[in-house]
């Protein structure tokens, strides 16, 4: 999930423990990521993306939870029909 910017970036300081250091020093030898800077920003990145999906995740629980017993029987029939619908597709 490479991402390359032609924007200037921010310059942050973090402090890590040494284990996390050493830990982040060791994938960098095994890696094609150049420099501890960009293996944390990609660990952030993908860190981010998976708050935005549990977010999605979280919303999308919480709307099948607020419908009521009729929309939830509607909800399953609509289901059965996309199922069948999708049949021959899967089939393939």
């Amino acid at each position: 999930m490479p991402h390359s910017s032609h924007t200037t970036k921010t310059k942050i300081t973090v402090t890590l423990s040494p284990e996390v250091a050493h830990q982040l020093d060791s994938l960098l030898k095994d890696s094609e990521i150049r420099s501890r800077s960009q293996m944390v920003e990609e660990a952030l990145r993908r860190w981010l993306a998976d708050q935005v999906q549990q977010e999605i995740e979280t919303k999308t629980e919480e709307y099948y939870r607020s419908l009521s017993a009729n929309e939830q029987e509607e909800d399953k029939e609509w289901t059965t029909i996309a199922a069948e619908a999708a049949k021959p597709l899967w089939e393939k």
